[in-house]
């Protein structure tokens, strides 16, 4: 890590019951220097809405000291050309312990506890850094801020509503409307309990994500920009069922979000089909009409089998008419079997019409047509 700048100034006085002296005339005066600063475990500090939620940050500081300690220890974290400013938790002078490591150099740690109030909208964004001040065991006065390297930034947490994919289920390339919201925290503004309050966030990418039932990581489907007020809305081609979610990268003032996944399931295809005989056949005579319903047993539809006690609505469409109406409604078999008879009363087409289930689409077989003799 870089060091950073160091003023050390002769100052006589008494620190921590100890006699401050002046220096010899070849002492150095920048003998006091940081090699390295975390802040926040070198992670954003990220804060939302919350008025009762205190961010912890913790900060540590690798230093070298040729007189062995600092006796005075007053440190502040503070936004780079924000007005972010955080004393360290504990009392004045003393809000850093130090524990020496050598002769010549030493480990300081201390806690930033950030609440709301803490923060405004002109802070996000800013890199915070650390200044640190006091005396050392030698008498000089030290005034010292963490390299640029070592900042972290102060963002707005984001959230993504759940994304919510409709309908559910779906039919096989049926299309899904997808909807969400991203929003922000407003840190200028506060609701009567001392939270910030919520606003859209616009003009944002977002990614819409789906991951594969059975599957462990989700893949980006498309990007697509949140309105003004922050909401989201898209459609897709349902071809598996899974999971739909909304990622959000983060903005230059925000951080990262993902929103819950709503999983759709798709309705498994179903096939019909059908048989009248005889063909033709006499004005009031009996027809035989047969037929299979079958469900395919994955969402790719590859294989089908017979779909048992299902209820299945024979049809009848006249010749010249464009409506098929309902003559009975018959069960398929353990095999998914349809047989049943009618009366021909008219030219026309014959059908059977699946209206489907919870899981299996609906489905009608395409007209058989009959003529009369």
């Amino acid at each position: 890590m870089k060091s950073v700048r160091a003023v050390a100034l002769l100052a006589a006085g008494t620190v921590a019951g100890c006699l401050l002296l002046a220096p010899p005339a070849n002492a150095e005066y920048y003998d006091t220097k940081v090699t390295s600063t975390t802040i926040n475990n070198d992670k954003p500090i990220v804060m939302g809405t919350s008025g009762s939620i205190a961010r912890t940050v913790p900060v540590t500081v690798e230093a070298t000291e040729d007189s062995g300690g600092l006796g005075w220890v007053d440190a502040h974290l503070r936004s780079v050309g924000g007005p972010f400013f955080k004393y360290l938790e504990g009392p004045t002078n003393y809000n850093m312990t130090c524990v020496t490591r050598t002769s010549t150099t030493l480990t300081c740690t201390g806690t930033a506890v950030i609440h709301l109030y803490d923060l405004s909208n002109s802070s996000a964004g800013r890199p915070v850094q650390l200044r640190m001040s006091g005396y050392t065991y030698d008498g000089l006065q030290y005034n010292l801020y963490s390299d640029p390297a070592d900042d972290v930034l102060l963002l707005k947490e984001t959230r993504l509503a759940t994304a919510n994919a409709t309908p559910e289920p779906v039919r096989k390339n049926g299309t899904l409307t997808v909807t969400g919201r991203l929003t922000q925290p407003n840190w200028n503004s506060t609701d009567l309990d001392g939270n910030a309050i919520s606003v859209g966030y616009g003009g944002q990418p977002v990614r819409l994500q789906f991951r594969k039932a059975g599957a462990t990581s989700y893949a980006t489907v498309k990007t697509i920009t949140s309105a003004t007020d922050g909401t989201l809305k898209t459609t897709v081609a349902a071809t598996t069922s899974g999971a739909w979610r909304w990622s959000f990268g983060g903005g230059s003032t925000t951080a990262a979000s993902v929103s819950a996944g709503d999983n759709v399931t798709l309705y498994k295809v179903a096939k019909v089909s059908v048989n009248a005989s005889p063909e033709p056949v006499a004005k009031g005579g009996k027809l035989t009409v047969t037929g299979r319903l079958t469900r395919a047993t994955t969402d790719e539809a590859t294989t089908f089998v017979g779909y048992a006690s299902q209820p299945v609505q024979m049809q009848f469409r006249k010749a010249g008419s464009s409506t098929y109406v309902t003559v009975k409604t018959v069960y398929t078999d353990a095999n998914g079997y349809l047989k049943t008879t009618a009366t021909a009363g008219a030219t026309g087409y014959w059908r059977w019409s699946y209206a489907g289930s919870s899981t299996v689409a609906s489905v009608s077989a395409a007209g058989d047509y009959v003529a009369l003799k």
